[in-house]
């Protein structure tokens, strides 16, 4: 049960840096905001790991869970998340994030299933499909009518859903690779590792990029931006790690992707969003679907 509380939390966590991030994407271009997380979260980890476990730690990492979490960093932060950046410009969100919310979930939890040994069962199932569907609702809380309204050109929006479907499928390996990285690893340690390195990536990324939001931020934007990261990486990265330790990858990549469930009451709040109807049925659904995956 720890395992499935720590995701719970993980996807609360996340709900509430999302708030944040979307308040602050007008003012970042979205590599630079997407360091500035990083950044957060690595000064987060990096003031942690003095105490638990110790800076002795780092030279008795084993070089194989190493190497894993090295590569699921690239492939999931850098990789994964500049693509769907890059989705995002091309697709509506409101056809993007369902579409990842309900593609990385099934992937990963079929990989969990074949490659990495996971027990698949009647629950499981059940609770998956109902959590995918009402995320799908919460994600376009407006229905059908105002999706064809903002529905892009064709040719970019096939391109859209390939970015978004390949993004999925690079968050699918990266949280794969995760449960042999843990192997031995220190939790702290193991976030302590990724972050650093996924920040570096994006600063040379951003860097070459160049260019800067519509807006400028000032020093308020810059800390909440390296705060929600710290909140979303740092800790939420935490309590990921632990429910993929503790209750497998594949059930921590469903009970993460409830977020939406969280986001709704948050994104009332501080952002002023209203609820619909298919939010309220999106609602139900997700509530039922954990259940079924506790």
């Amino acid at each position: 049960m720890t395992g499935e509380i720590s995701a719970l939390g993980c996807a609360f966590t996340w709900a509430l840096s999302s708030v944040f991030t979307k308040s602050l994407a007008p003012k970042f271009h979205p590599l630079r905001l997407n360091f500035l997380r990083c950044l957060g979260a690595s000064v987060l980890l990096w003031c942690l790991i003095p105490f638990s476990p110790g800076i002795s730690s780092l030279s008795q990492t084993p070089s194989a869970p190493l190497f894993y979490l090295i590569v699921s960093a690239l492939l999931g932060i850098c990789l994964g998340d500049t693509i769907y950046i890059k989705g995002l410009t091309l697709i509506n969100a409101n056809l993007a994030f369902p579409l990842a919310q309900a593609t990385m979930p099934i992937l990963t939890l079929a990989a969990a299933v074949l490659f990495l040994g996971e027990a698949m069962s009647w629950s499981l199932g059940l609770g998956t499909v109902l959590v995918i569907g009402g995320v799908c609702l919460i994600a376009n809380p407006e229905g059908s009518d105002t999706s064809s309204r903002l529905v892009p050109p064709p040719p970019k929006k096939g391109l859209g859903i390939a970015l978004i479907l390949s993004a999925s499928v690079f968050w699918t390996i990266s949280i794969s690779l995760l449960k042999p990285g843990l192997q031995g690893v220190n939790l702290v340690l193991a976030n302590g590792i990724r972050l650093p390195l996924a920040a570096l990536v994006l600063a040379l990324l951003s860097w070459k990029k160049g260019g800067a939001g519509p807006l400028k931020p000032g020093l308020r934007e810059v800390g909440l931006g390296a705060f929600s990261g710290a909140l979303s990486f740092g800790l939420g990265g935490l309590l990921f790690l632990l429910a993929i330790q503790d209750a497998g990858a594949g059930k921590a990549a469903v009970l993460t992707s409830s977020g939406p469930l969280f986001g709704l009451p948050l994104s009332a709040l501080y952002l002023k969003e209203r609820a619909t109807a298919r939010v309220a049925l999106g609602t139900g659904l997700v509530v039922a679907g954990i259940f079924f995956l506790l």
